[in-house]
């Protein structure tokens, strides 16, 4: 370990997050905007200064909560498509002017890597909150993955989610420097009261593709009529991809036992989350998701599907289709749904597995870690 390290590890530090998502930001307000502001708070609490920089969205301010201060920069349009374009592009204009001890550069669709440390002296953490560009370069047939495999060269430094985060980036590039520190979960969920309806539970980004929504359907569609639960979709994104969703509902003649909520947020959400048979997540990809944490969070047995991405999600608390299959994803929600002895088995299992990512420690975590490139940085090293 590093000695200097080891003596400063206590000294407040001024950390940056460069991150798009902002908990505010109605046309996302995604799971690395809540991961980002769970970790920020808690550092706030250990002494430290935060400001996430994020993309502006229709009717942005800059301005501070629970200690963390959040700067907009981009355009404040309301297509995400055109956001996401603006903060990439203005994003290194931002980082060569700004000033902080260390950053935290959150991996950004489609292309991954932004490549902040070309345009700061800064120490830049990478992170994979979108570490997936190869899924874009199919969706778009434009060369995203080149782009993330280039920019992966540039970073000295990387916080992997898992062991599988960390292979492809040291692939990418062998000199990196990382630390594996997952996502976590509220430890507020623990303490929430529960019940058991009878309806499974999606909640997340309406990605039609990347959360392989229209295999869901499609599982639904085999579901015998007399199929004992409903399926409740919450979650928002753009107009066409929510729009597409539900004329896959209709057109596959779900209806009569899958709904599309749209968003939900609060005491709502609490309430759909506590009162839900099972959690859905169905993802074609993912790097580590805070929905799953949610579900187990509270209580409760997933579905899932068995991709890299979602490994970490045992077989202790979910059951899992293979990926792509509709039949297999329909196998598996009749599991859950009939078979009561095994549900209470993974219910069983949910809050002891969830308890293992509290965000108490995973934000001490990001603490030690943003020393250590600091130490690094300073030489303060024996090697």
């Amino acid at each position: 370990m590093f000695s200097a390290y080891k003596m400063n590890k206590n000294s407040t530090l001024h950390i940056a997050f460069l991150d798009f998502d902002d908990l505010k930001n109605k046309l996302l307000s995604g799971g690395q905007a809540r991961a980002t502001y769970e970790v920020s708070q808690r550092l706030v609490k250990m002494g430290h200064k935060v400001t996430i920089i994020c993309s502006r969205y229709p009717g942005s301010k800059d301005y501070s909560k629970d200690g963390i201060v959040y700067k907009h920069i981009g355009l404040g349009t309301d297509n995400i498509k055109l956001n996401n374009a603006a903060y990439i592009l203005l994003l290194p204009f931002t980082v060569r002017t700004f000033t902080c001890d260390v950053m935290i550069e959150c991996f950004t669709a489609p292309i991954s890597t932004l490549f902040s440390p070309v345009f700061t002296k800064i120490p830049v953490i990478g992170m994979p909150t979108m570490f997936e560009a190869k899924e874009f370069s199919g969706k778009y047939n434009l060369p995203f993955d080149k782009v993330e495999a280039f920019g992966a060269k540039h970073y000295k430094y990387f916080l992997a989610y898992s062991p599988i985060n960390k292979k492809k980036m040291e692939s990418l590039n062998p000199k990196i420097h990382t630390r594996i520190i997952p996502n976590g979960v509220s430890e507020d969920l623990f303490k929430v009261k529960t019940t058991e309806k009878k309806y499974g539970f999606f909640l997340g980004r309406i990605d039609i593709r990347q959360k392989s929504l229209d295999t869901l359907i499609e599982a639904c569609a085999l579901l015998p009529k007399d199929f004992p639960t409903k399926i409740v979709i919450a979650g928002n994104g753009p107009r066409e991809e929510e729009q597409a969703l539900t004329k896959l509902i209709e057109e596959k003649g779900v209806g009569n036992f899958v709904s599309f909520i749209g968003r939900v947020d609060g005491r709502k959400k609490e309430q759909l989350l506590a009162n839900c048979m099972f959690g859905l997540y169905p993802s074609r990809f993912e790097d580590f998701p805070l929905v799953p944490l949610e579900f187990t969070g509270m209580g409760k047995p997933v579905v899932c599907v068995d991709v890299p991405g979602l490994k970490w999600v045992t077989k202790d608390v979910a059951i899992k289709a293979r990926p792509g299959s509709a039949k297999s994803l329909a196998d598996a929600l009749m599991m859950m749904a009939t078979d009561k002895e095994k549900r209470s088995i993974l219910k069983k299992n949910a809050r002891p597995f969830a308890k293992q990512y509290g965000w108490n420690n995973i934000a001490k975590q990001y603490a030690e870690y943003c020393h250590e490139v600091i130490a690094i940085e300073k030489g303060a090293t024996s090697k």
